[in-house]
């Protein structure tokens, strides 16, 4: 589940006053900086993992489930991802059991039974976040979190990655979870470290998380006319099923009691609320939306 992450592991928690010089003979590509602030970084990159080096510790930012399984279609397990912490201190020759995660991305890909594009319409607002539609992605932030919906292998060739090709030819869909900021605020804990990742309540904590957010998407459903019997009167009628679909009954029922003085008779008011309970067939739920509910909460399963 765990994708893309960025460690902080400071001085202090290293007691190791040597890494300053043995940890830049580790890595690839190393160069040596001097920011704004007049302080030096080595900096370089543990296989496809980008490592910043400073008398004040050590940052570690990319992909851990490309780091274990060099690319991020597979999934990634509670156990590989202790693995791979594991691996990750071998290379690096240093303690991170105590670092502290200040991003954390948890994500699956999903293979679709239709193109990644048609799934996109069907997933509406949600409360708290600001909704971005783009034409190869839906993305919703709030800030502190990120989530987004997107064609994961069009993204892989779009960036020049290698596609294993059990994925290539399909319709893959990638649900993503982004952790920006603040974790230790929105897991609830005075701080949220490397060995929290591969604790099983942790971990599946996450995991619900996930599938949580997912849940509080409104999920935008079908009009389902009978064209046959198609009207200029039922046609309106749709159409405003369409808005209520969107908006919700409540919101048309406070728009009635707000405006019923405009109405001739306290029954014209009645009526009208009675009508909206009429309205309540004209929509079915998207098998698109199907398919994708059902393959989360497979998802569940699977990592429990």
């Amino acid at each position: 589940m765990y994708d893309s992450l960025s460690i902080w592991q400071n001085r202090e928690n290293l007691k190791d006053s040597g890494y300053l010089k043995r940890v830049p003979t580790l890595l690839k590509n190393a160069t040596h900086s001097v920011r704004t602030d007049g302080k030096e970084y080595m900096n370089g990159n543990i296989e496809n993992l980008f490592i910043s080096i400073s008398e004040n510790g050590i940052a570690i930012k990319g992909s851990l489930n490309k780091f274990w399984h060099e690319d991020n279609f597979c999934k990634l397990t509670r156990q590989e991802t202790q693995l791979s912490i594991e691996k990750l201190q071998d290379l690096l020759q240093i303690n991170l059991i105590n670092a502290s995660i200040k991003r954390l991305d948890i994500a699956h890909n999903f293979i679709m039974n239709e193109d990644v594009n048609k799934y996109y319409h069907f997933l509406g607002d949600s409360n708290y976040y600001k909704r971005l539609s783009q034409p190869d992605s839906v993305y919703y932030n709030n800030g502190l979190r990120t989530k987004l919906f997107y064609n994961k292998v069009k993204e892989g060739k779009v960036r020049g990655l290698e596609i294993p090709q059990i994925w290539l030819n399909s319709n893959v869909l990638r649900y993503e979870l982004r952790f920006m900021k603040r974790l230790p605020k929105q897991f609830n804990k005075n701080q949220v470290l490397v060995s929290d990742l591969y604790d099983e309540d942790f971990y599946i904590y996450t995991i619900d998380y996930w599938i949580n957010e997912y849940k509080e998407i409104k999920k935008n459903r079908l009009l389902a006319p009978n064209i046959s019997n198609m009207t200029s009167k039922n046609s309106i009628e749709y159409l405003l099923s369409a808005y209520i679909e969107k908006y919700g009954k409540s919101f048309a029922v406070d728009f009635l009691e707000m405006n019923k003085n405009n109405f001739s008779t306290t029954k014209e008011v009645s009526r009208s609320k009675k009508k909206l309970q009429e309205l309540k067939g004209l929509t079915e739920e998207s098998p698109l939306i199907k398919e994708l509910d059902n393959k989360i909460l497979r998802v569940q399963e699977y990592y429990r």
